[in-house]
Formats: C-alpha cells, structure tokens, sequence
C-alpha cells in the first residue's frame, strides 16, 4: 500500500505543526526506500523540500482546503494508497494516519468561534472515528483524545516533537544591539494573540515587576496589544514584532529567563528550543504536559495567578537539561513513524 503525505502544510507559514511535519519528513526521507513514500501537493505551493527518497507529486487545479478535502483524497483513492497527515486535519473522505497535536478546541472552547469548533469537531471526530491511525506528540495529548473522543488508546502511538532543527540555526551577536537589550538583564518570551498562550500573563507580569524588562517577539504591535488585550503596553515591555530564527536563538541564550505561561498545549516546543539554544533558566506553566516533557529542567509558575517575585536562581539544569535534550530527537521520531508506516503496509 502506497503512503501519500499530504502536502498542504507547505503553503502556511511555519509555526509549530508546520515545523514537526517539516522537520519528521527530513528525517523519514534518510531511511526509507526510494519513492518508498509520496507527497502530494497543492498548485499553489512553491517552497518544497528538498528529498532524496520521498516523490512529491503536484496535482489539482483546486487549492487550500478543497485540494485537501477534494483533490487529495481523490488522488490517494485513485493510488489505492493511505494518506499521512501531519498538522491536525486530514481530509473527510481518507483521513489515513492522522496527527493530532492537541486537542485544545475540545478543552478550551472558551477561546474559539463556533463556527471554528464546529469545523474542527467534524475534522477532529471523523478522523478519531475513520482514521487507520491516530499519532500524537505526548502521553499527554494522547490521555486527552481518549478523554474527549472515547478512542481505544492501542490506536495512538505518541511521537514527539524535538530540537535539533536549532542546530541549524546560527547565533546573531548584533541582535541585542539591534533591540536595545542588555545580556541577562530582561526576561524574553516569544508569543501571540492566541488564547490559550496566556500573553496576558507576561503583560501582568511586567506591570508587577517595573523595574524588570520584558522582550517579546512576535506579530504583536501596540496597537493590537491595546485593542485586544483592554489596556495599555507596560513601559517595560518591549514587543519587537517579527524576529528572525537568528535572533531568536540569540535572544533566548542571553535572556535572564525564557517565559513560556501557556494554559494549553499538546508538547510546547518553544521551551526546548531555548533550553537548547542556552537559556540558563526557563519558565513553563505547571501542567502535566510540561511536566512530561521538561521533568525537573525548569521553573513551574501557576498560569492563572501573577507573581510579585522570580525565583532567578539557576535551577541545578546542566545535567537535567541535557537529559531532556537527549529524550528528543527528529530522527528517533522518524523512525517511530517509520515503524507505523510498515505497520500499515501490513495490513495490521
């Protein structure tokens, strides 16, 4: 049976789901056979990886979710083949192997549109129900999809996210300059508007802490922050908009801490690209899924509740973050993937 990777993630900018699919694929293309696996992508693609053994295919004349609901599963039906689907959906009619990242719209519906929790309660339910295979990125996650879906939990197989992509990313020495910082004297996080990432939290934080300065990147100017968050930018908080992957990787080794407040996430991966990048000490919220990933490596704070004070002690984190470090890695899940994909060639 021929697996099709479905392509669609390629027209969207990198975020995390994007950056796993990214990233597993590299990977997966090292050890498979040649055209062993294909990917189908829309038309309107233009930035496609380079593979050695994966075959990427262009087709439809559709585009974005009717290539991917339409176009794409037609093609697979016509392959006789079985769809992998890395970024959460996975069309209607051939949902194949699934990954779901989080299952966030099902835990905090607070933070989304009716409209959008509709769409996603089908995408979502069709692809518990039909899919062959469910994948996911921690125990977590997948305790969560059993909860809100009622799925056998043989079905789930967990692959995690992982780091090593920030190998590949040099340092920028001049980027302190450039924000007017100084080296381990703010606190840095990289956030956005979405709920469920609590930016309130750091913003709070920075009234409470004046004396204290507090970079964030992100797409996030004053105006928005205003309007969408009711009041105004704390005199010691930097937003400095988009920054490059160089940047960042700099900001995160030279901060006095990495803050990562979020009330919901599947695996968070931001947190471990700091700690590989350098950052001495980094805060996540106090949730299972950070304790899962981060063990003892960090500084748990309480998301819905502001501090007067930070624990800036280095938290004894060399050895601790090198055993984290050492738990995750892009080619490790490749081959769990990899093992799922023969899995389903068997017919099992």
């Amino acid at each position: 049976m021929k697996v099709i990777i479905n392509g669609r993630f390629l027209i969207h900018r990198v975020t995390g789901v994007e950056r796993y699919a990214r990233e597993i694929l590299s990977e997966l293309d090292k050890i498979i056979e040649p055209e062993g696996i294909e990917m189908a992508v829309p038309p309107e693609v233009k930035d496609i990886p380079t593979y050695k053994n994966i075959k990427v295919v262009k087709l439809g004349k559709l585009h974005n979710r009717l290539w991917e609901h339409l176009s794409f599963p037609w093609y697979v039906h016509k392959n006789k083949g079985i769809s992998l689907n890395l970024c959460n959906v996975a069309p209607l009619p051939a949902p194949g192997i699934v990954c779901i990242h989080d299952v966030k719209v099902k835990a905090t519906p607070q933070y989304f549109s009716k409209k959008f929790l509709l769409w996603y309660d089908l995408l979502l339910g069709n692809a518990t129900k039909r899919a062959r295979k469910i994948i996911t990125v921690s125990e977590f996650s997948k305790s969560e999809i059993v909860k809100y879906f009622q799925i056998n939990p043989d079905k789930i197989t967990v692959i995690p996210n992982a780091w090593q992509h920030y190998k590949k990313i040099e340092y920028d020495e001049d980027a302190l300059n450039k924000y007017d910082l100084k080296k381990n004297n703010y606190y840095f996080s990289m956030c956005s508007l979405e709920p469920n990432k609590n930016f309130r939290w750091i913003a709070e934080e920075a009234k409470r802490n004046p004396n204290c300065v507090f970079a964030v990147a992100g797409s996030i100017n004053k105006k928005v922050f205003a309007d969408g968050m009711g009041f105004e930018c704390p005199n010691n908080m930097k937003l400095l908009g988009y920054v490059s992957d160089e940047e960042a990787k700099t900001l995160m080794r030279d901060c006095k801490a990495f803050l990562f407040p979020t009330f919901y996430e599947g695996f968070g991966i931001p947190p471990l690209e700091a700690m590989s990048a350098g950052a001495k000490n980094v805060y996540v919220s106090d949730a299972a899924v950070m304790h899962e990933v981060f063990e003892d490596s960090v500084h748990y704070i309480n998301p819905y509740k502001y501090n007067d004070v930070f624990d800036d002690n280095v938290v004894d984190t060399e050895e601790c973050i090198r055993k984290v470090l050492s738990k995750y890695s892009w080619k490790k899940s490749a081959e769990i993937l990899s093992a799922v994909i023969s899995t389903m060639r068997g017919g099992q």
